[in-house]
C-alpha cells in the first residue's frame, strides 16, 4: 500500500478523533481546518488511488476531460462517462460551475494558455497558476468550487510539481477522488511539454467527514492497517506535445487496480 493512503488514513483518524462537530448546510459533520498531505508517488510511476475501499476512477476522469471543454450542461459530464452531477443541476440538465470554465475565460482572460506560455517559454516563472476563485459569482454557480487553486513548479531537472489548494474537503468521497483528479492534471500537463510528473502538495481547509460517514470511515481506516495492496502503476498514452486540453480518459491506463470491496460513503449535496 502506498504511504499516502496510510497518511490519508490518518488524517481521516485525525478528523473523527480531534474534529468538532459542527452543524453545516447539508448535516452534521466532524471538522478540522488546515491540513495537508502530499503525493510522491507520480515521481515513481505509481497512480495515487485509494486502495482499502473500492474506487471508480473512470468517472473522475471523465470529470476531468468535461471540464477541460467548460460544461455546461450535465450533458457534458456524461458524454465523458462522469455521472454524479445530477444533484447539482436544474430541471433542464443545465449546469454553471466555474471548474474548467474559469480556466479558460477568467473574467475575458484565459488562464490556460498564460500557464502553457510559461511552460513553453518561461519555465522558472513564479506566476503559474490557475484561480478558480470569483466571489462575485457565488451567488449564480451550481456548486462553489471546492479545489479552486492550482499553482505550478519546474525543477531543474525536468519535474513538474503542484500545490493544489481545496477551500472544502469531503473526506471520504471528495478527496479520494481529488487525488486521482489531480494527478491526471499534472501527468497530462506535464506530458505536453515533455517534463514528468512530480509531487502534488495539497493544502486543506474544512476538513470534514459526515456523521453518517462516521462508522464506515471507522472500518475504512481499520482496513488500512490489515491491507498490503500492491501499489498500482499507469500508461498514459498521450504523446510529447500533445495538447493536454484534449484528454480522453481512456488517455489513462491504470490496468487493474487492487482495491478493497466497496464502502457505502452516500454522496451529500
Amino acid at each position: 500500500m502506498q504511504q499516502f493512503e496510510r497518511e490519508y488514513a490518518a488524517l481521516v483518524a485525525k478528523v473523527l478523533q480531534t474534529g468538532e462537530r459542527r452543524e453545516t448546510r447539508n448535516g452534521f459533520t466532524r471538522s478540522t481546518f488546515g491540513e495537508s498531505i502530499t503525493i510522491h508517488s507520480l515521481v515513481n510511476g505509481i497512480f495515487p488511488i485509494i486502495q482499502a475501499r473500492k474506487m471508480y476512477p473512470k468517472g473522475v476522469l471523465g470529470e476531468y476531460a468535461a471540464m477541460l471543454r467548460q460544461p455546461k450542461s450535465v450533458a457534458d459530464f456524461k458524454k465523458w462517462g462522469c455521472n454524479y452531477w445530477d444533484k447539482w443541476a436544474d430541471e433542464n440538465g443545465k449546469l454553471t460551475v466555474d471548474y474548467g470554465n474559469a480556466w479558460f475565460d477568467f473574467d475575458g482572460f484565459n488562464q490556460v494558455e498564460e500557464l502553457k506560455r510559461c511552460l513553453r517559454d518561461d519555465p522558472m516563472n513564479r506566476r503559474m497558476i490557475i484561480n478558480s476563485w470569483r466571489p462575485n459569482r457565488l451567488g449564480v454557480l451550481s456548486l462553489p468550487c471546492c479545489h479552486y487553486n492550482y499553482q505550478f513548479y519546474v525543477t531543474a531537472n525536468g519535474y513538474l510539481h503542484m500545490i493544489w489548494t481545496q477551500r472544502s474537503v469531503d473526506m471520504m468521497i471528495g478527496l479520494p477522488s481529488d487525488f486521482v483528479l489531480a494527478a491526471v492534471m499534472l501527468i497530462s500537463i506535464a506530458r505536453e511539454f515533455s517534463l514528468l510528473p512530480g509531487s502534488i502538495k495539497f493544502d486543506l481547509g474544512d476538513c470534514h467527514v459526515y456523521e453518517e460517514h462516521l462508522d464506515n470511515a471507522h472500518v475504512y481506516i481499520d482496513r488500512t492497517l490489515k491491507s498490503s495492496y500492491e501499489p498500482p502503476r499507469y500508461n498514459y498514452r498521450g504523446r510529447h506535445g500533445d495538447d493536454f486540453c484534449s484528454f480522453e480518459p481512456d488517455l489513462l491506463d491504470l490496468g487493474t487496480v487492487d482495491a478493497g470491496e466497496p464502502i457505502n460513503f452516500l454522496l451529500k449535496e
